[in-house]
């Protein structure tokens, strides 16, 4: 839907540039390639929560949307009940951030959980500590270089957030406003940068629900910024590179892959050449790919679903209901064959 047809259906007068869902662990397995392929152009993660907790899924997903060029907008679920605590969340979700972005949005998330932790840890948050601990993170935040976002809703910002002592000590703030209603009305409008705006969305690439948002803002013009990553070595693609080596699969230019680890564009290219599948005789599913990277390919099913199939490089009836189960659990297109984007999901997952 074009961003017309959103603001007709919303009945608000600001323009929304794009949506995007944001995720975490308790999403599962999510194909980025999906999302984006379906129009979404930012993506929230989840980097890590309280102090030093990164999220299970965190490196997996900024990886994919670091490959992708998907922007995103990272954020941190807050356990601080101090400012010092904030600061050094902060510190936490930067380091996060750095790995794959210089420049990104990073957001603050203070809920409720956040406020029942500190008490069951003999404090009270008071709207002038929850505003004290905002501005903390979110100074931190900006001084490094990144884009400072508070997310909030119309509770915490009445009880908890005074949004313009935060704005007076930092300049602008982006405000990530949840209110899961049809419409935001009058101030609530003119308040918010980014609109989450259900938590039951249904999109491809995630199972399940899942928080969706709008966006009014393309953060003044700054996109994501990519850090230099030196990549490290996949044994998962290394094992690969092995494999397709042994059974024959050259580069475009007629050369072996370096078994170096690292998913190139002739690793790529070779797993653009490959199609593992079963083949149909008298209207049976019985041997059809055999090989090297067959066994590659049984032996990361067996691994992802914590099965035990034969790693015999056969690539029958079993192989093909392993690879279905694989593709339904990495949200991926479930069609029994192992082709370049179901290769290209296991050597992450």
């Amino acid at each position: 839907m074009d961003a017309g047809k959103r603001e007709a259906v919303t009945g608000m007068s600001k323009k929304i540039l794009y949506e995007g869902p944001d995720i975490s662990y308790h999403n599962g397995c999510v194909n980025i390639k999906k999302i984006r392929d379906a129009g979404y152009k930012r993506v929230g993660i989840r980097a890590g929560y309280g102090r030093g907790n990164v999220d299970q899924k965190y490196g997996i997903n900024a990886l994919a949307c670091y490959n992708l060029c998907v922007d995103t907008i990272v954020y941190w679920f807050s356990y601080a009940y101090s400012p010092a605590m904030a600061a050094a969340e902060a510190d936490y979700a930067i380091g996060q951030a750095a790995r794959y972005w210089k420049k990104c949005p990073i957001a603050y998330d203070c809920e409720y959980d956040s406020i029942n932790y500190a008490r069951k840890n003999g404090v009270n948050i008071t709207k002038r500590l929850a505003t004290d601990m905002a501005i903390a993170f979110l100074k931190r935040v900006q001084e490094k270089g990144y884009i400072p976002v508070l997310y909030t809703n119309r509770v915490y910002l009445r009880d908890y957030f005074d949004i313009k002592r935060i704005t007076g000590a930092l300049g602008k703030v982006y405000v990530w406003y949840a209110r899961y209603t049809t419409r935001l009305q009058g101030s609530e409008e003119d308040t918010a940068d980014i609109w989450q705006y259900t938590s039951s969305g249904r999109i491809s690439g995630i199972s399940g629900k899942v928080d969706l948002n709008r966006f009014y803002t393309d953060f003044s013009g700054q996109t994501c910024v990519k850090a230099e990553r030196e990549e490290k070595c996949n044994l998962n693609i290394k094992w690969f590179q092995e494999a397709a080596n042994a059974d024959g699969y050259r580069d475009a230019d007629g050369k072996k892959l370096e078994e170096n680890g690292i998913n190139g564009e002739e690793t790529q290219y070779v797993c653009s050449l490959i199609i593992l599948k079963a083949k149909k005789a008298d209207g049976k599913y019985v041997v059809g790919s055999t090989g090297q990277v067959v066994k590659w390919w049984q032996g990361r099913c067996n691994e992802i679903l914590g099965r035990s199939q034969a790693v015999d490089g056969l690539y029958g009836k079993d192989s093909r209901q392993e690879t279905i189960a694989v593709q339904k659990k990495l949200n991926l297109t479930v069609d029994g064959v192992a082709g370049k984007n179901s290769i290209q999901a296991v050597f992450y997952n």
